[in-house]
C-alpha cells in the first residue's frame, strides 16, 4: 500500500471505517464497493481502533485497488478535515459523516456528492430526528424488514442512492495461505461457532446457542455422520470439547480458508456466518432474538424461533432476555435433535 496519505493524492480521497466486529466490517464492504461504483479513481484509507479492526480491514478488503492504507486513531483524528469525505458504516446499518469537502466532491465526483446528499436527507429525517437514535433505529429497521421485505443491505443502499443491488460480497482468499490450509489436512467437515468469548461465558449473548447444546449436537451429529469431522473456529470463544478440531484463535486469513472449504457452517447470526457466507459456503443459523428478515441470509439454511422473537435492540443489553430468563426460550427451543437433523438431512445429500 501507498505509504502517503489518501488526501496527498490528487483524487478524491476518503476516509473509510466501520464499527470494530467483524460481521459489522464484513457487511460494510458493500457500502465500500458502491462507493467506488460512483467514484472509480477514490483514493481511501480505512481507519482502524483496535489490532482486530487492523486484521479485519486487511482481510476482507486487502484486495481492492482502491484501498491506500489503514490508519489509526491519532492519524485519523489529526487529519480527517484534510479529507474529501470522512464517513462511518454504524452497527444500526446507517451512514454517517464526520466530514466533507462539498466543492471538491461536486467538481470530481458528482454521482457521488448526489448519493451523499440523499443520505444526508434520509438521516435528518429518518434518523437524527429520533433522540437516542442508535438502538431506536435498529428496531425500527428490524421490524420494518418483515413489513417491507427487506434486508440490512437495503438500509444501506438508502432507498436506491448507493448502488447496493443484491447480498453477495467479494472477500478474497490470501493465495499465501493456501499451503497452510493444504498442511491441516482436512477431509469432510463442518464448522461451528459458538460466538460466546470467554469473557462471556457466564453471561453469553443473548442470540446465541448454550455450549450444552453444542455438546449434545457435535455428540448426536457424529453417531449419525461419523465420516465427517466437526471443526470449531473463532476467537476467544468458548470451546467445544468434544468437536473433533478446534481453530480459535488463529489467523484470519487461515480460518477464511477453512470456512470456504467447509461442507455447511453451523451457529447463531454472527460475524463468521457474514464471513462463511460471502466465501460461498451454506450456513445453518439458528435465530432467536435478532431478525431472520434482518441480518439473515436466504441462500441459508435459517432455523427461525416462534417463541416472542425478535426482541433484539429493545434492551441496549444483548446479554439480556426480555422475560427474565438466565437462557433464552427463543434459543431454547433450537433443540439439539431438531438441528442435527436438518443438518443430517443437508449433508447426506450435499457431503
Amino acid at each position: 500500500m501507498d505509504k502517503k496519505f489518501a488526501f496527498e493524492s490528487e483524487e478524491v480521497s476518503i476516509a473509510f471505517y466501520t464499527l470494530a466486529g467483524l460481521g459489522d466490517a464484513v457487511i460494510a464492504r458493500k457500502v465500500f464497493d458502491a462507493i467506488i461504483e460512483l467514484a472509480p479513481d477514490c483514493v481511501i484509507d480505512f481507519y482502524c481502533v483496535s489490532p482486530a479492526h487492523f486484521s479485519f480491514a486487511k482481510a476482507f478488503y486487502g484486495d481492492s485497488k482502491n484501498l491506500n492504507r489503514l490508519i489509526n486513531q491519532e492519524e485519523y483524528l489529526a487529519n480527517k478535515e484534510k479529507y474529501d469525505l470522512a464517513l462511518y458504516v454504524g452497527g444500526c446499518h446507517v451512514i454517517l459523516f464526520d466530514w466533507s469537502n462539498a466543492q471538491r466532491l461536486q467538481a470530481m465526483a458528482p454521482k457521488l456528492w448526489e448519493c451523499l446528499v440523499k443520505i444526508d436527507i434520509y438521516n435528518r429525517q429518518n434518523v437524527h430526528a429520533i433522540g437516542d437514535w442508535r438502538l431506536a433505529v435498529a428496531l425500527r429497521n428490524m421490524i420494518s424488514a418483515r413489513i417491507l421485505n427487506k434486508d440490512c443491505y437495503s438500509f444501506l443502499s438508502y432507498d436506491g442512492a448507493l448502488p447496493i443491488r443484491d447480498n453477495k460480497i467479494n472477500i478474497p482468499l490470501a493465495p499465501e495461505y493456501k499451503s497452510k490450509f493444504d498442511a491441516l489436512k482436512l477431509g469432510k467437515y463442518i464448522t461451528i461457532y459458538t460466538d460466546i468469548t470467554q469473557n462471556e461465558k457466564a453471561r453469553p449473548k443473548v442470540k446465541t446457542w448454550s455450549i450444552k447444546y453444542y455438546r449434545e449436537y457435535v455428540s448426536r451429529l457424529k453417531k449419525r455422520l461419523p465420516q465427517i469431522e466437526v471443526v470449531q473456529v473463532g476467537g476467544d470463544d468458548v470451546k467445544v470439547e468434544n468437536a473433533d478440531r478446534h481453530y480459535l484463535n488463529v489467523d484470519l486469513e487461515l480460518t477464511k480458508y477453512i470456512l470456504a472449504n467447509s461442507l455447511l457452517h453451523v451457529g447463531c447470526e454472527g460475524g463468521l456466518v457474514h464471513l462463511a457466507t460471502a466465501l460461498g459456503t451454506k450456513c445453518l443459523v439458528m435465530f432467536g432474538s435478532n431478525s431472520c428478515e434482518y441480518t439473515g441470509y436466504p441462500q441459508n439454511i435459517n432455523l427461525v424461533s416462534e417463541i416472542c422473537s425478535p426482541c433484539m435492540y429493545i434492551l441496549p443489553d444483548f446479554s439480556t432476555c426480555m422475560r427474565g430468563n438466565v437462557e433464552p426460550p427463543c434459543m431454547l427451543s433450537h433443540t439439539p435433535a431438531t438441528v442435527c437433523e436438518v443438518t443430517y438431512n443437508y449433508l447426506k445429500n450435499n457431503a
